[in-house]
């Protein structure tokens, strides 16, 4: 009497076997993947909301569900794990100057609304910006030479000349507009607990977004530009 499984395994073919012990490899590499993400995604949390002193990798570790050998697996320290973080999180970052021909006026207010826009559906970036502003130190320094110092210059350089073509008020420093811009800009997201809890605003709801780039926009042309004559 034949026996039915072994007729099975007799019949399987050479190919599928195969396909069978590649799909077997193929899922740890697709586990430890996932596992690696859910790390980068705790870290940015944990960094953004904790700073770097007041996050450990245990905790990283068991809000990612994962063991905290494995943070060390992949990215060797803290100080690695925060920098992998750091490039996970402002890879999403999009261009803010963006020459598109329109005048000096419109492509201000243009780079406002944009930075608007990222900062409402990621305010852990600018949280982060802040709190590693704070004080001087090696993080802040990669943060400014990777990603910070060139959208700076570009936005303070656009100021620059549009004064000297007689858009923007003389008597505004444009180095301090910046800084205007970015604490203004962010502040409301960054505080998002104490929006809803003191005034009953939805940060995360799409026409709240769009109110605030009103009111932002609204006030740059009352006070950043100058008035026809």
């Amino acid at each position: 009497m034949s026996n039915p499984t072994l007729n099975t395994a007799r019949k399987t073919s050479p190919s599928r076997r195969i396909a069978k012990r590649r799909s077997r490899r193929v899922e740890p590499a697709v586990a430890e993947r996932d596992g690696r993400e859910r790390i980068l995604s705790a870290a940015i949390k944990a960094f953004s909301e904790l700073g770097y002193a007041g996050t450990t990798t245990a905790d990283i570790a068991r809000a990612a569900g994962v063991t905290q050998p494995l943070i060390h697996h992949h990215f060797g320290s803290k100080d690695g794990l925060w920098r992998a973080a750091m490039d996970a999180a402002f890879s999403s970052i999009p261009r803010i100057v963006t020459p598109d021909g329109s005048d000096a006026r419109e492509t201000i207010l243009a780079i406002v609304e944009r930075f608007i826009h990222f900062v409402a559906a990621h305010p852990e970036v600018t949280r982060i910006i802040a709190r590693e502003g704070a004080a001087p130190s090696p993080r802040l320094d990669y943060l400014l030479k990777r990603y910070l110092h060139e959208p700076f210059r570009e936005v303070v350089d656009l100021l620059r000349a549009a004064q000297s073509a007689g858009i923007v008020t003389p008597e505004i420093r444009p180095e301090l507009a910046l800084f205007l811009v970015l604490g203004a800009g962010s502040h409301l997201f960054d505080v998002s607990a104490l929006a809803e809890r003191s005034q009953g605003i939805d940060t995360s709801a799409s026409w709240t977004c769009e109110a605030f780039v009103v009111l932002m926009r609204t006030l740059l042309e009352q006070g950043l530009f100058r008035r026809s004559s």
